[in-house]
């Protein structure tokens, strides 16, 4: 099947351009060259037109990111971050260190190749375990954290556990459009959450704890069935980034 690997501009009123996840780039393609990197790039194969580019399409809209949210680091996450001008970093701690650890293969396994690793482990990030832990702003009764980055509400991680290690959403209680929930790859599309059909379990165990993938995904369906008001945003699912 085809599906997207989104990014998602938030343009906030005081922080101005945030960038949400960076999706593919040249990055990827340079890591994935040698073997067995190449093998990620054969299970997986990318399809990047120009106008699809992280540049391009920043420049479609007027935008220059002034701060990048990573919200775990596998390589379809982060590798357009070096196609565009350097800006502050912010991840979880735990992704952060998690990346520190293993040889070549096994951060392979874990979604990310070493070139690529190389890359993301000259940056200096913020951690998202270092804001105020704030309330639940919209009562979503999600039992997991919630971390306040821009000190006024409108920006607030929340951990969603078990998809590769130290993943987080971000929900934005009032944008133009209504609240909305960016949750990266807690699901791989709306109609997984109304069909309650997470990934399989041989994927959930190869990237990361499969019991909190489906502790986390039957969480998000139920605040998927329960409120309708706020949009959900699986990052590959086709019709949300359509």
């Amino acid at each position: 099947m085809r599906f997207p690997a989104g990014s998602v501009l938030i343009r906030h009123p005081t922080l101005g351009d945030i960038l949400f996840d960076t999706g593919y780039g040249p990055a990827f393609f340079d890591a994935t060259r040698p073997f067995p990197e190449r093998l990620y790039r054969w299970l997986t194969p990318v399809q990047q037109p120009p106008d699809q580019r992280l540049p391009a399409l920043l420049e479609k809209h007027g935008a220059r990111p002034g701060l990048i949210l990573l919200s775990h680091l596998h390589a379809d996450h982060v590798a357009g971050l070096f196609d565009i001008p350097p800006a502050p970093v912010i991840t979880s701690r735990k992704a952060w260190e998690h990346l520190q650890e293993g040889n070549r293969l096994t951060t392979l396994k874990a979604g990310c190749p070493e070139r690529l690793r190389q890359r993301i482990q000259s940056l200096h990030p913020q951690f998202i375990e270092d804001f105020p832990v704030a309330p639940d702003a919209l009562g979503t009764g999600l039992p997991f954290p919630f971390y306040d980055l821009a000190a006024d509400g409108s920006l607030l991680a929340v951990s969603l556990p078990g998809h590769g290690h130290g993943q987080f959403g971000l929900l934005l209680p009032q944008t133009s459009t209504g609240p909305a929930f960016l949750i990266a790859d807690a699901a791989w599309s709306r109609q997984a959450l109304r069909d309650r059909a997470p990934p399989p379990d041989i994927t959930l165990r190869r990237l990361g704890d499969a019991g909190a993938c489906h502790a986390t995904f039957a969480a998000l369906c139920d605040l998927a069935q329960q409120r309708p008001d706020i949009s959900l945003w699986p990052s590959h699912c086709p019709e949300a980034f359509a």
